[in-house]
C-alpha cells in the first residue's frame, strides 16, 4: 500500500511539472493512479511482485480509474445531448419562422 501511495505521489509530481511545458493538459491524479496500477499489474504478470500482496491495491486503483473515466464520459454525453436538443429546437424554430414568413 505504501509503495502505491509513493508511486502515485511521484507520478503526480512529474506530470504536474510536465503539464507546465505541454500545450495539452493531462490530469496528474488520473495519470498517477493509472500508471501506478499499470506498472503493478505488469509487475505481477512478470512475477516481480507478489500477487497476494498487491492484488487488492491494484484492483482498487483500477476500479477508481474506471469510475473516473465513466464520470468524464457521462459529462461529455450530457453536453452532447444538450447540444442536440438545442440544435433540434433551433431547427424547428427556424422552419416555423420560415413558414410564418411565407404565410403572410
Amino acid at each position: 500500500m505504501t509503495i502505491a501511495i509513493i508511486s502515485i505521489l511521484l507520478i503526480v509530481s512529474v506530470i504536474w511539472f510536465v503539464n507546465k511545458k505541454l500545450s495539452i493538459k493531462i490530469c496528474p491524479i488520473c495519470a498517477g493512479v493509472s500508471l501506478t496500477w499499470l506498472w503493478m499489474l505488469l509487475g505481477m504478470g512478470y512475477g516481480l511482485l507478489s500477487v497476494e500482496k498487491y492484488q487488492l491495491v491494484t484492483a482498487v486503483l483500477m476500479g477508481g480509474s474506471v469510475v473516473g473515466i465513466t464520470n468524464k464520459l457521462e459529462e461529455k454525453y450530457k453536453i452532447l445531448k444538450r447540444r442536440k436538443i438545442v440544435n433540434r429546437n433551433n431547427g424547428k424554430a427556424e422552419i416555423l419562422k420560415e413558414q410564418l414568413d411565407d404565410c403572410c
